[in-house]
């Protein structure tokens, strides 16, 4: 996560402890830093939203000599995203703090600025999910008339990224688009014959590595975090996002903090991590959801 981790110092806790054994984290989900992606902006003291800009661009037109050229219009668009407070706490007790062969106070921060990079992208796919502009795959006309035979093929991304483009009215740059997707989408996708053909995409990953990093120049990225639906027959659907950076906006008033006290009369610590942002789809056009069994 890139944020600022502000500790505050505890008096007390015991420092002559000499830690001999790692430990392992073990996040709860498949987090992928999206905050990377999105177009972010500070919010100032005082502030409780943050506001991106639109404006359309006008058409030319054949012009006659010595007359006044026609007047265009054009429309400024003001997108606001509202802010939340979103955070945790965790309660250690002295005994558990003299007890542990871990560094229990280092380990639990880290595990907090985890959570807290997780719960970004969760809020970000959430508001991706939002979006109005849908490519269902088997030409299916909703999500409820999935089967389970629709799965993610090589056809059905190249198909929404088209339909992106249109919408969009731009050509991305190679490798500039970027794909999130379920782990199922992913493997299914890694096991469409047409990606496992080294050769259709000049490189052999797929095969050799058993990966697929970049294919029709979008980067894909899986995640256990995407939002799920249900098809026919009470088949799972999944609800992939293919976008251009910048098609939505992250605005944080506080980067993630995280505080340590001393609760004497309980004889614990406790640390309480918080982050105060927000989030918006900037232009909806700029991304795509892919629904996909």
């Amino acid at each position: 996560m890139r944020s600022e981790i502000a500790t505050e110092a505890v008096s007390g806790i015991p420092s002559t402890f000499t830690y001999r054994r790692q430990v392992l984290l073990a996040p709860h989900k498949i987090g992928v830093g999206l905050r990377d992606y999105a177009d972010v902006v500070r919010v100032r003291d005082g502030e409780n939203e943050a506001r991106w800009y639109k404006i359309d661009v006008p058409s030319f037109s054949a012009l006659t000599s010595k007359t006044d050229a026609p007047e265009v219009s054009q429309t400024i668009t003001t997108v606001t995203a509202s802010l939340v407070e979103r955070g945790a706490r965790q309660v250690v007790g002295y005994d558990e703090l003299e007890k542990s062969l871990v560094d229990l106070v280092a380990t639990i921060e880290k595990t907090l600025d985890i959570a807290a990079a997780t719960d970004i992208d969760k809020m970000i796919l959430n508001e991706l999910d939002t979006n109005t502009n849908v490519h269902y795959a088997g030409g299916r006309g909703g999500e409820d008339e999935l089967t389970a035979a629709d799965k993610l093929t090589l056809a059905e991304l190249l198909a929404a990224k088209r339909k992106l483009i249109e919408n969009a009215k731009r050509i991305p740059r190679p490798g500039e688009l970027v794909f999130v997707c379920s782990v199922k989408q992913y493997h299914d996708l890694l096991a469409d014959p047409n990606v496992m053909k080294a050769a259709d995409f000049g490189s052999d990953q797929a095969v050799r590595r058993g990966e697929v990093s970049q294919v029709l120049g979008i980067n894909v990225i899986p995640t256990d975090l995407v939002s799920t639906g249900t098809g026919v027959g009470d088949t799972t659907t999944y609800r992939a996002h293919l976008f251009f950076p910048g098609a939505y906006g992250f605005a944080v008033a506080r980067d993630l903090t995280i505080e340590a006290f001393r609760e004497p009369p309980k004889r614990a610590i406790s640390f309480t991590a918080s982050y105060r942002a927000g989030v918006k789809l900037i232009e909806p056009n700029y991304a795509i959801k892919v629904i996909t069994a």
